[in-house]
């Protein structure tokens, strides 16, 4: 059963690490201490079913104490739980909680660390609070974050942050293109970018030729109906075992970019911003340099995996616990997923789009985050002169 942690008033509320971890930030530890003490806690308490909230903060007093010393504790704030006041942020007619999850999301988007940018959100609902100001515009609150941003890192970070906490309001939607080879994370760094950057809709060209396959049956267009990896099959036996891969992998990508432009178009119709990921993003990506920014801002990029022992790993971590994605045919056509990555970075490089290498999750999403919130800033600097 679920620690249950009981207030003053006689609440009862379920202790969760997250949830501690944030309000030991707001003390003044740092992010990774935060979480050492939280996870300590639920080690502490694990065999009881209640604990009043007094009794919690005492206990997380000592913690701390047995883990940094008391020195660190004296220079802590002693409020553990918050008085119960909510902010209420508002646009328009529209009105919301403040969150400091959401604003840290935000935060992060322009290239700031989360435990940085859990610091600077908990700050300014602190600071808000003890001037009593318990409504504030969305406009407001991203202005003081700006400030913020720009008095204590640079101007540049907090033209980054500007940009990233409007993207929902730029003249045109925000297409993001996470191309490359099977097993080299995109579905992982789509969902995450998503999230840092307050994108709701995330697409997959899995998705898409699966949509097509219904429509076109195997014998109209058998190659469609391959695997990537296995794209090799029924090309013309008069060229080597790899240019048949290639070849076929070409072809298949060719009729799975009707199915993107479908999405992106009603996406650019729509003004909606999007992340396509998948493998079959060539030649359409291409297609997007050509236009430029007329009817979006897109963004093409191209993850990689250097190391063929590393990727090959990957295929054995998604097989754990995964029966639908099981690791067998991956393992099995490794030799020609490879060749694909490599055409995939060869092609990538002729037509000057960015190549990020996803040996280390961390920094792979700030690389990625920067390369985005930068690559958004010239696209639309250059829209703005091009209409003066």
């Amino acid at each position: 059963m679920q620690l249950q942690v009981i207030r003053h008033d006689k609440s009862k509320h379920p202790f969760m690490r997250g949830m501690l971890a944030h309000k030991l930030m707001q003390r003044g530890l740092s992010f990774d201490q935060a979480y050492q003490i939280s996870k300590d806690a639920k080690s502490y308490f694990q065999e009881q079913i209640e604990v009043t909230s007094d009794s919690l903060m005492q206990s997380v007093d000592e913690l701390i104490v047995s883990r940094y010393g008391k020195g660190l504790l004296k220079s802590l704030t002693s409020e553990l739980f918050p008085s119960g006041k909510q902010i209420c942020v508002f646009r328009r007619n529209a009105n919301s909680p403040f969150s400091k999850g959401l604003l840290t999301q935000s935060i992060t988007a322009a290239g700031i660390k989360p435990e940085e940018a859990y610091k600077i959100a908990f700050d300014l609902e602190e600071e808000l609070i003890k001037k009593d100001i318990m409504r504030i515009s969305k406009k407001k609150l991203f202005e003081e974050v700006f400030r913020t941003i720009k008095k204590n890192y640079s101007f540049h970070l907090a033209g980054l942050y500007k940009l990233a906490s409007r993207i929902d309001e730029l003249d045109r939607p925000v297409i993001i293109y996470l191309a490359g080879a099977s097993g080299t994370g995109k579905s992982v760094m789509s969902t995450f970018l998503a999230g840092r950057l307050g994108i709701n809709k995330i697409t997959g060209t899995d998705t898409i030729r699966e949509i097509m396959r219904l429509v076109f049956n195997r014998d109209l267009l058998p190659s469609l109906h391959n695997s990537s990896s296995k794209a090799g099959v029924g090309m013309p036996k008069a060229l080597d075992k790899n240019a048949r891969l290639i070849s076929g992998f070409c072809l298949q990508a060719q009729q799975v970019s009707v199915g993107v432009k479908a999405v992106v178009d009603r996406a650019v119709k729509e003004r909606t911003s999007m992340i396509i990921e998948g493998v079959h993003l060539f030649p359409y990506m291409q297609q997007t340099l050509q236009e430029g920014t007329k009817r979006a801002y897109h963004i093409p990029i191209t993850l990689s995996l250097m190391n063929d022992k590393h990727h090959k790993d990957r295929f054995l971590e998604r097989g754990k616990g995964n029966e639908l994605r099981k690791k067998e045919p991956y393992l099995r056509s490794f030799e020609n997923i490879r060749s694909i990555h490599e055409y995939c970075i060869s092609e990538s490089e002729n037509n000057e789009i960015e190549v990020v290498d996803n040996e280390d999750f961390d920094e792979t999403t700030n690389t990625l985050m920067q390369l985005i919130i930068n690559t958004l800033q010239e696209q639309v600097k250059s829209t703005l002169t091009s209409k003066s």
